[in-house]
């Protein structure tokens, strides 16, 4: 079996991104809301916003994956590898014409989506402990300051042990909407091609 570590690089981008998707895409299948604690049904009794939490949770942990990854390729493209999984501290690394590329086209996506479409959630999730002071005003207004929120408020790469922030108190965060991070990457890897084994060298 002939398959380069970019081919698969490559493939894992487009693997997680739509993994993202289908999770979101079960929760409004299922009109699963944040704001309720009715069961729903079918559910073998758990409740709204118990799944809401657990399958956002899931969406983004593999978005930030498929993020992290579609970042190194672009790396890749540019001889530099690194081994950091933190968003902003990826995209710093790129070369500015990948920047520009990269921010030119969020803003087009951002500027298409409806009124709420990035709506930022946190929440505590205790009734018995002081909640922690609030997380700081972060600027969003670019890609980059969304990378920044992805990974020291989101913390996109330690959502596969939320669940022990539960009993600790602490924020957690979330994104109402995740099809303007699906949609960049789409757009980014439309322009790349997928090598093919035969053109690596592997």
């Amino acid at each position: 079996m002939e398959l380069s570590a970019f081919q698969l690089l490559y493939d894992n981008i487009h693997d997680f991104k739509t993994t993202a998707m289908h999770v979101e895409s079960e929760i409004r299948r299922h009109g699963i809301r944040g704001d309720s604690n009715d069961i729903v049904p079918t559910m073998q009794g758990r409740r709204h916003r118990d799944m809401w939490v657990s399958m956002k949770t899931v969406s983004h942990y593999t978005l930030g994956t498929a993020l992290e990854l579609m970042l190194k390729l672009l790396l890749h493209l540019g001889n530099v590898h690194l081994r950091d999984h933190r968003l902003a501290e990826l995209y710093d690394e790129l070369r500015k014409e990948h920047q520009d590329h990269l921010e030119s086209v969020f803003q087009t996506i951002r500027s298409a989506l409806p009124a709420g479409g990035l709506t930022l959630i946190a929440f505590v999730n205790t009734a018995t402990r002081r909640p922690p002071p609030p997380p700081p005003d972060r600027d969003i207004s670019s890609l980059r300051g969304f990378f920044e929120y992805f990974d020291e408020d989101l913390r996109w790469w330690e959502k596969r042990y939320s669940w022990e922030a539960v009993d600790e108190g602490l924020w957690r965060h979330y994104l109402s909407d995740i099809s303007a991070f699906v949609e960049l990457i789409k757009r980014v890897m439309g322009g790349i091609e997928r090598p093919s084994a035969a053109g690596t060298g592997e």
